[in-house]
């Protein structure tokens, strides 16, 4: 596909000439911002903790925007531009481009990132390092990465529109006109989650400041996005997206109601069957529809405006939806009627008051309504083409220093083609449902339901929903002679009042699972000569801790992982804990199905409500059902239970998950200063709560050979609004322990271990990579893995290592905290200080510490 845009490398190039760039700002307030000769630092980042995988940049594009050669910095790999599902080689995001347009004096000015397909890019950042964007993480609260972060991968980056060197900014080449700066500010934060409600959207918030010190008029903003839908590789896959705009759909959760979406749709056409067997190759085909939801205009009462064309290089194909005005038809540069090309076509574009009808009704004659005619390939182009779209929003007055916010979501929906579903009209087949649901969730994080934010009493929008209702009685209430009320009173089986809008506010909070324990080792070798690990763990936070959407303390167990090797994917479930409780289903007459309202309850509070004899586990599905009488009807109301995880809550199991007090009753306070103060029976030696010490034993290790290991916490979900339950992530490398089944650094020092080293002899036909080197490392080779291992080492000490001669080979400084995971053990990658692989022969080593010296040899057959 031929495309106009600067490709990165380019870009780079021209930065580096580009040393004679130059600033606008005049001002104090502007004077800090650019030293002369300093280029702008452009460069991205790359979201891709969920489904989506997006590349963002810092000089206002999302996407790759076509740049060949692009990597992310953090991996080194190619930077996806939009993939989706992330890793199946499907793009839906070509590129999306911010638009700010003002008119100035007589100027009429547009700022744009991008956009058109003419070759400009008018916002950069900083040069390096202030202008490098920046990233933040919830995942750990120890890393300083977490300070302010809001999500698992926060990235923001700001930029500005005041670089006037043509070299960097490029010009409008239809009119020859230079870019002129608004002189604004721009700071882009966006955010990402991996949990599985949030893992198909990513938030994008933009600020927009005026950093002039002058009054902007009629200012628009636009959100310019180029899809471009379909497989990595194919040159023409852009040439048949279908876009359109989905106000509303019948909600999922409730009956009779419909949900809110306003969002703005592009998808495949069809998306690409095999032409030979007519069907789809999974998530391999674009089958998915990308679309991009609103969450906050720039002020409250002001709505947006949705506009699509068809982008093409041929004048007459360039077309898109208009309508009639006092001055008729707009006609844009060079006889178009889709593509804005100039500062005067992008601002008329956004500010003329239009909202395009869905590309997949081009053919409908709308001339009543005050559009034009359909084009002559109007069939064409309702089945799909190369189109692009605009939400713009305004007009608005920037005075200096304030600014217009922003924020928007890009989400995801699977499955909106599938082979079940296909017939010979597209628009029965094309499933909204999934989009529908990561849509809503992404208003609901953005903006938490049922959440009074700033404290004024408001929580949002709510339902109130009663089963089985009847008239329990009708009060006449007496207002005046001639005025009367009647109240009438409902009774039902059940009633519960649902927040499905938050208070407008934003939040930016999701659900998160409970916070993760930190976990201890203490490493053994018992007296069969086998390695065992104790795990060890205080869950205070993990089970004190609410979460921050629900509001709710929503601990329900931990689960214990290993690995050999560290990797995603390689970690192994050896057991679990739960709370011991219960889901209770109930049949919801309106959706014609059982379903769970409420979160689970404990087996105690089933007792207290149907009497101590009772047992769930005795109804346990629609076939065994247990009725309760309902007072308020007179009729009896069905349910069944099922365990809602395993229920292994044994606390004095020592074969699996138990408590190290299992006796401990819960504490008299949860403030652990006053409890050390005035309970200190309820607090341990380290001054952590004896209820919630948890301990569990690793038996039958291999002593020689490094295990990760991992303990996460789960919660119990939120049935009510279809969210499963969340779980802290194994494989996280922040968290994980990397320990050895080896004696502590205490026992060593106890007993009097003398230092081992292993194997020895070392082979090299000993095929090692199997037990002692390189498992952790596959992809390398043997001579770069080789590793010979010391263990039972003080935390502190040096090793040398020396030839048969007395020659110094190398020096390893060992240096641990006393007793921390692997403080008893150190590897030698058989290299020599002189970056030399050794030979075959016969060595000597010593280890020195405050414990004394040892001295031992090894021997190593090449």
């Amino acid at each position: 596909m031929t495309r106009n845009s600067i490709l990165l490398m380019a870009v780079i190039c021209l930065l580096a000439a580009a040393a004679g760039a130059r600033s606008l700002y005049e001002s104090e307030v502007q004077s800090h911002l650019y030293d002369i000769g300093d280029p702008p630092y452009a460069t991205v980042a790359v979201h891709n903790v969920g489904k989506i995988a997006m590349t963002v940049s810092n000089i206002g594009t999302l996407g790759s925007g076509g740049w060949d050669g692009v990597l992310d910095p953090l991996t080194g790999l190619p930077a996806p531009s939009m993939s989706y599902p992330q890793g199946f080689g499907v793009d839906y995001l070509f590129e999306a481009a911010l638009w700010v347009g003002a008119i100035v004096g007589r100027d009429t000015l547009v700022s744009s990132s991008s956009g058109g397909g003419w070759g400009v890019h008018e916002f950069w950042p900083l040069p390096y390092p202030e202008g490098d964007i920046k990233y933040r993480s919830n995942t750990n609260p120890n890393s300083p990465d977490y300070d302010s972060s809001i999500s698992q991968q926060d990235f923001i980056a700001v930029y500005t529109d005041t670089i006037d060197d043509v070299n960097i900014t490029g010009y409008d080449y239809l009119t020859g006109r230079l870019h002129r700066p608004l002189k604004i500010e721009v700071t882009q934060s966006s955010y990402a989650w991996g949990y599985d409600y949030a893992e198909d959207f990513i938030i994008v918030d933009y600020r927009i400041g005026n950093i002039e010190l002058r009054d902007l008029h009629d200012v628009y903003i636009g959100l310019y996005v180029d899809n471009d839908i379909g497989r990595e590789g194919n040159s023409y896959y852009g040439y048949d997206d279908i876009c359109g705009f989905k106000d509303i759909l019948k909600s999922q959760y409730i009956a009779g109601l419909y949900d809110t979406l306003n969002i703005a749709w592009a998808a495949d056409n069809d998306g690409d069957p095999n032409p030979f067997t007519g069907s789809y190759t999974g998530v391999f085909s674009p089958t998915s529809v990308i679309a991009t939801k609103v969450l906050r205009t720039p002020t409250d009462h002001n709505g947006f405006n949705f506009n699509w064309w068809i982008s093409s290089w041929n004048e007459e194909d360039d077309w898109g939806p208009r309508k009639y005005h006092d001055d008729g038809i707009r006609i844009f540069y060079d006889g178009r009627l889709g593509t804005p090309g100039t500062d005067e076509d992008k601002y008329y574009m956004m500010a003329v008051d239009e909202f395009d009808y869905n590309q997949e009704e081009t053919y409908i004659d709308r001339s009543t309504e005050g559009w034009m005619p359909p084009p002559a390939n109007a069939m064409q182009v309702s089945n799909g083409g190369e189109i692009r779209y605009l939400l713009s929003f305004g007009p608005y007055d920037l005075g200096p220093g304030e600014i217009l916010p922003l924020t928007v979501a890009f989400v995801g929906g699977q499955l909106f083609y599938d082979d079940t579903k296909m017939g010979t009209q597209p628009g029965k087949w094309r499933d909204f449902g999934d989009i529908q649901l990561n849509t809503l969730w992404a208003t609901w994080v953005y903006d938490n339901p049922g959440v009074d934010t700033d404290g004024d009493g408001y929580k949002g929008r709510y339902s109130i929903f009663c089963m089985n209702p009847k008239i329990a009685r009708i009060d006449t209430i007496l207002n005046s002679p001639t005025d009367t009320t009647f109240d009438t009173v409902m009774s039902c089986t059940w009633s519960d009042t649902l927040y499905y809008q938050g208070d407008g506010i934003p939040d930016l909070n999701g659900a998160s699972p409970p916070a993760r324990p930190v976990v201890e080792t203490f490493p053994y070798i018992n007296e069969y000569n086998q390695g065992e690990i104790e795990v060890r763990w205080n869950g205070f936070r993990s089970e004190t801790t609410p979460d921050q959407f629900s509001q709710r303390v929503d601990f329900e167990g931990y689960r214990v992982y290993m690995s050999r090797s560290g990797r995603p994917g390689d970690f192994t479930l050896i057991t679990s804990y739960d709370m011991e409780n219960f889901d209770r289903y109930e049949y919801n007459v309106n959706l014609r199905g059982w379903e769970i309202r409420q979160l689970p309850y404990s087996l105690r509070k089933l007792k207290d409500m149907y009497g101590e004899d009772f047992d769930p586990e005795e109804y346990y599905d629609k076939e065994h059902l247990y009725p309760v009488y309902n007072t308020s009807t007179g009729e009896f109301d069905m349910y069944f239970f099922t365990r809602h995880d395993w229920n292994q809550s044994d606390y004095y199991d020592t074969l699996g998950i138990h408590k190290v007090y299992p006796d401990q009753p819960y504490p008299s306070t949860l403030n652990l200063d006053t409890a050390n103060m005035f309970y200190p029976d309820e607090v341990t030696e380290d001054g952590q709560f004896k209820y919630f010490e948890y301990r569990y034993i690793l038996k039958n290790l291999i002593p020689s050979v490094p295990y990760y290991i991992a303990v996460t916490a789960f919660d119990h979900g939120l049935p009510g609004k279809n969210l499963p339950p969340l779980e802290n992530e194994p494989s996280d490398s922040t968290e994980y322990v990397r320990e050895f089944a080896q004696n502590s650094n205490s026992v060593v020092k106890e007993k009097n271990l003398s230092v081992i080293v292993y194997p020895n002899p070392y082979r090299i036909d000993g095929n090692y990579r199997q037990y002692y080197e390189g498992w952790e490392e596959p992809d390398q080779t043997a001579e770069r893995t080789r590793a010979l291992h010391f263990t039972n080492l003080p935390a502190r000490c040096t090793i040398r290592i020396f030839s048969i001669d007395g020659d110094l080979i190398d020096t390893i400084e060992h240096d641990f905290p006393e007793d921390s995971p692997g403080s008893m053990h150190e590897t030698w990658d058989m290299i020599s200080r002189n970056e030399m692989a050794i030979t075959s022969g016969i060595y000597y080593f010593s280890v020195e510490s405050d414990q004394g010296s040892q001295l031992g040899k090894f021997v190593v057959i090449y």
